[in-house]
C-alpha cells in the first residue's frame, strides 16, 4: 500500500512539473482579429480576439479585411518607441519595404498594396528595454494600434485580405 501511494505521488509530482514547465515555455503572444464591414467605408462592425501568455519575446498579429477601391488613399504604416532607439525593418511578403532606424518610422503602404492577401511584418528591437514600442495603421476605415513594452523586442504580423 505504501509502494502504491508513493507512486501515485510521484506520478502527481512529475504531471505537476510537466504543467509548469509547458507554463513557462509559452511564448508571450497577442493575437487580434479585425473585421471591417466591406459594405461600409468605416469600421461600425469589427469584432476583436487576444490571447496573451509570459516569455521573453512577443508576437502580435493582427487580421485586416478591406476594399481595394481604398487603396487610392493612404494606408499609413507608423513604428515608433517611447525610448531613444528603434532598429529593424518593415516587409511585405518578404520583401524590405521600409528599414526602422530612429525612434519613430513612418510609410504608406498604399503603393505597396493590390487585391489579394498580404503580410506586412514589423521586426525588431527598441532601446532602452525598459520602453515601449507601438505600431499603427491608419486608413479609410481602418484604425489599429498595438503596443508592446518590457523586453526590448518587437515582432508584428498584420494579415490582409484586399477585396
Amino acid at each position: 500500500m505504501k509502494k502504491l501511494l508513493f507512486l501515485g505521488f510521484c506520478l502527481a509530482f512529475v504531471a505537476s512539473v510537466s504543467a509548469v514547465a509547458a507554463q513557462n515555455f509559452i511564448s508571450h503572444r497577442k493575437v487580434s482579429l479585425i473585421y471591417a464591414d466591406s459594405n461600409s467605408d468605416d469600421m461600425h462592425n469589427f469584432s476583436t480576439f487576444s490571447q496573451q501568455s509570459n516569455f521573453s519575446s512577443t508576437y502580435q498579429q493582427n487580421f485586416l479585411t478591406f476594399r481595394a477601391t481604398n487603396l487610392s488613399q493612404p494606408h499609413i504604416l507608423t513604428v515608433k518607441t517611447s525610448g531613444a532607439q528603434l532598429q529593424g525593418e518593415i516587409t511585405l511578403d518578404g520583401k524590405i519595404i521600409k528599414l526602422l532606424n530612429s525612434n519613430q518610422v513612418e510609410i504608406n503602404l498604399s503603393p505597396f498594396l493590390s487585391v489579394g492577401e498580404h503580410q506586412v511584418k514589423i521586426s525588431g528591437r527598441y532601446s532602452p528595454v525598459s520602453s515601449s514600442a507601438s505600431i499603427t495603421l491608419s486608413g479609410p476605415g481602418t484604425n489599429v494600434m498595438q503596443q508592446t513594452s518590457g523586453n526590448g523586442i518587437l515582432y508584428h504580423v498584420i494579415n490582409m485580405s484586399i477585396h
